[in-house]
Order: structure tokens, then C-alpha cells, then sequence
């Protein structure tokens, strides 16, 4: 029985596992940023990881530290993402999860990540069946963006898409993030995050990862 409460949403044709993460790794994933912001640029340069990702946060995304990852991986992530994957199949269990990359992004104010999926990664890695986002520090207003009307805001609002829109299904689903969210969705749905409009930075991490059943009898 899993001790994490877990939500399955189904807006469209996928589903988004929402779920809250624990304060210990919140505190963890920050003490593992502030570590990586510190070193000198010789150092700091082989956590750099925004040359292979598609957002538009300057110098704002890096690699998690292996050990930070692999820990919570166990404690917590596993876990979470077996009872997803499960979820969907009522013969399946799954034997492993693989994750094959895992970065921190540091929002600053009038960044953006334009739409994108993450369904094929640049590397020797198998492409990936899942794909996540985690915010670990949400400043607790956004100021309004130029244009932006009371009806429909968007300021810094993450938004999937998949389909198209008919009388009886919607095409997107929308959220302003908050601090200790965190979703799994899967690795081929749009997405994207409209700009961040805070004066303060919004820290999240987001990870891939490849999902292996076990094989049937």
C-alpha cells in the first residue's frame, strides 16, 4: 500500500500524476543548487545542462548531483512512479526505473520554456517513457503580465497539450505551480511554461526517466 497520497488527472488522452513532495528532499534539492551556484565557473561548468534542453532560462538549468537523486530516487520517486505506471495497466508490474536525466531549473523573471516534449533524449540513453517536474521554491505572487486578461491569466502557468479540442474533451490542461507540487507525465506530451512574471526566481527540477515491466508469463 503506498504511503504517498497520489492523484491520477486525466484531462486529455494522458494522465498527470500529481503528488507532494516531501520536506526533507525540498530541503535537499535546494542544499544541492546552492552547492552548484557556489563553485567556481571551471566547476560549476560540467553541471551546466541547458545546451540540451529546450527552455529559455539563460544559464539557469544544471545537472543534480548523482548522490542527491539516487536517494530519493528510493525514498520516494520509485515509488511514485510505479504506482503511475501500475495505474494504467492492471497485468503489469514494474521490475525498474531508469532515470536517465535529472536537472534543476532556476526561473528568473520574463523566462519561458516554449513548447516541447521530452520523448527523445540527446544521448546514448534509451528514450524515455516518463517525464516530470517538481517545485521546490514558488514565490507567492506573480505580477500580471502586459495584455493579460482577469478571465484568463497565465503568468508563469505550466500548460500540456495533446489532441485537439471537441465539445466534450479539452485539448489542454493549465496550473500555476506551487511550492511541493510534483508531476509525472508522460515523456510525448506538449508542454510548455508561460513567462515567469515574479521578481524572485521559482526553483523546480524536472527528470526523464525510462520505465521497464516485467516481462509477461
Amino acid at each position: 500500500m503506498t504511503k504517498t497520497k497520489i492523484q491520477i488527472y486525466k484531462p486529455f488522452g494522458s494522465s498527470i500524476s500529481q503528488q507532494d513532495l516531501p520536506l526533507e528532499l525540498i530541503k535537499d534539492f535546494k542544499d544541492d543548487l546552492d552547492m552548484i551556484m557556489k563553485l567556481p565557473e571551471d566547476k560549476k561548468k560540467g553541471y551546466r545542462f541547458g545546451h540540451k534542453l529546450a527552455g529559455g532560462l539563460g544559464d539557469g538549468e544544471f545537472l543534480i548531483t548523482p548522490e542527491v537523486m539516487l536517494k530519493w530516487k528510493r525514498q520516494y520517486f520509485d515509488e511514485v512512479i510505479t504506482f503511475y505506471a501500475e495505474s494504467h495497466f492492471n497485468d503489469r508490474k514494474v521490475e525498474r526505473i531508469i532515470i536517465n536525466s535529472a536537472w534543476h531549473n532556476r526561473m528568473l523573471k520574463n523566462q519561458w520554456n516554449p513548447i516541447h516534449t521530452h520523448s527523445t533524449y540527446i544521448g546514448p540513453q534509451e528514450n524515455p517513457s516518463i517525464s516530470t517536474v517538481g517545485y521546490i521554491e514558488v514565490p507567492k505572487q506573480m505580477n500580471p503580465i502586459e495584455g493579460e486578461k482577469l478571465h484568463y491569466p497565465f503568468s508563469g502557468c505550466v500548460e500540456w497539450r495533446e489532441g485537439s479540442e471537441g465539445m466534450f474533451q479539452h485539448a489542454s490542461y493549465k496550473r500555476l505551480p506551487k511550492e511541493r507540487q510534483f508531476f509525472v507525465f508522460p515523456a510525448n506530451t506538449q508542454h510548455f511554461v508561460y513567462p515567469h512574471s515574479a521578481d524572485k526566481p521559482r526553483i523546480s527540477f524536472s527528470f526523464n526517466a525510462v520505465i521497464k515491466f516485467q516481462k509477461l508469463n
